[in-house]
This record gives C-alpha cells, sequence and structure tokens, in this order.
C-alpha cells in the first residue's frame, strides 16, 4: 500500500493507494505538520480511522508546495519506513513534453494533476485546481503552461486586511450578480469573478493555441464554483491524488 500526499499551502491530504485505486483519504491542516514524530501520529490516526495498519505502508510519494516541510516527509519516512519518500518533480516526467522556460518552476500538485489529466482524459485538457491560489494547466500533444490567481479565501483575506472598513465574509455564491449590502457585495465580486475570470481566461486559451478543451476542475472550492462555469465540464476530487500515485509508479518502473 502507498501512502500519497498533497501537501498545499493551507491543508494537506493523505491518501491510501492499492490496487490501482484510492481506498482512503484524510484532510489536516497543514500548519499541524511540523516534526517527522508529528506526522507520525497523523498517519495513525490516519490509518487506524480506515482500519489498517502502519506495516502495510510500503512507499511515500509526496507532492508539496511547501518546500519547508520536504525534509519532515524525509525524515518521517527514512525513520519510520526506513526507505526515502519519493517527490513529485516536473523534470522526472519524462514522458510528457514540457513547453515551459524553467521545469523546476511547475509546483508539484500542478505537476500531478497534469500527469492525471493526460491519464484520464488524452490531451487538450484545461485543469483548474481551486486552492490557497487557483491554477489552470493546459495539456495539448505537449504541457503549454497556463496561469495563476487568488484562490476566493485568499482574495477575501486580501480585502479583509488591506482595506479598513471590509469585513471578512464567507465564501458563498450569491443568489445575484448585484450586491445589496458589504457581504453580498464582496460574495458578488470574488465568488462570481472568479468564475468568470476562469472562463475568460480558457476562451483566451482556445483562441490562442486554436483549441477547442475539455475542461476540468480539482480542490477544495472546485465541486461549488464548477457548478457556476461555463467551461468546466466535470470536477474530480481526487485528481491531484491519482496523479501522485502514477508519478511514483511510472517513475519507480524506469
Amino acid at each position: 500500500m502507498l501512502l500519497i500526499v498533497d501537501v498545499g499551502n493551507t491543508q494537506t491530504v493523505l491518501g491510501l493507494w492499492s490496487n490501482e485505486k484510492i481506498i482512503g483519504r484524510w484532510r489536516i491542516g497543514t500548519i499541524n505538520i511540523l516534526t517527522e514524530d508529528e506526522l507520525l501520529v497523523h498517519v495513525n490516526h490516519f490509518l487506524d480511522f480506515f482500519g489498517f495498519d502502519f506495516k502495510s505502508i510500503e512507499g511515500v510519494c509526496v507532492a508539496s508546495v511547501v518546500p519547508q516541510l520536504n525534509s519532515t516527509f524525509r525524515y518521517f519516512s527514512e525513520k519510520y519506513l526506513k526507505h526515502p519518500a519519493l517527490f513529485v518533480k516536473a523534470e522526472n516526467v519524462k514522458w510528457l513534453k514540457w513547453r515551459v522556460k524553467t521545469l523546476t518552476e511547475i509546483g508539484a500538485d500542478r505537476v500531478a494533476n497534469v500527469i492525471a489529466a493526460r491519464e484520464f482524459f488524452g490531451k487538450d485538457v484545461v485543469v483548474v485546481d481551486f486552492g490557497t491560489a487557483i491554477t489552470l494547466d493546459i495539456l495539448t500533444d505537449v504541457y503549454e503552461g497556463g496561469s495563476i490567481l487568488p484562490g476566493p479565501r485568499t482574495a477575501m483575506k486580501a480585502l479583509f486586511s488591506s482595506t479598513a472598513k471590509l469585513p471578512f465574509v464567507d465564501e458563498r455564491i450569491p443568489s445575484s450578480s448585484v450586491g445589496r449590502d458589504t457581504p453580498s457585495n464582496i460574495q458578488s465580486g470574488v465568488m462570481l469573478g472568479t468564475i468568470l475570470a476562469i472562463d475568460g481566461l480558457i476562451s483566451r486559451y482556445e483562441a490562442e493555441l486554436s483549441k477547442k478543451f475539455k475542461v476540468v476542475s480539482t480542490g477544495g472550492h472546485g465541486e461549488l464554483l464548477s457548478k457556476m462555469s461555463k467551461q468546466i465540464i466535470k470536477h474530480v476530487p481526487d485528481l491531484t491524488l491519482f496523479g501522485i500515485a502514477t508519478y511514483h509508479q511510472k517513475v519507480l518502473k524506469r
């Protein structure tokens, strides 16, 4: 059984991969992971919940966008599993071509998403990952690049922290695009504005690349916001975890 880990800026998702499928997942705050021993406690709680023993873990594969935590996962794997953790890196993905200036700048979560998109949907795909930052990744015959914009919570926090009077409000989609009070004004601007920005970017991609894309989403706000999109056709909650597991299989086979 493989432990697959998606380390995000706000949340970390632990997954269990066995027999070509995800058999369990567990979400914790990234801030709660500081040392390899604390990580062990979280992993043991996770395994106990699904009725598995720690000894059943045969490997660890990590997609991390928080570099300062990489050593924690490295120490955890070496100390408790007696072998090194495998980290997702674009430069190890030799089966895909990357049309970018610097491979090392591509976030590990984006690499995993692109791997999974290729496996699930083939080519001419855009993946929208709703997280602390929203990433859009374009896959044709090659990886073309994409865009990054603030996630809804990040945008709301920025308004709250940078203004004297604007409150921090719930991340809800308002019933109308016309706000009648301050909270609904913010919800309209952030929630509806975000999805309109995503749809607009995808339209630009299609015009610039002369393609019609299949657009899929993943990530925390993906299910909610995807329903409002005219471009997104499918929400795949475990897309990143699937990509991490696929990376592990392909890299170790070489």
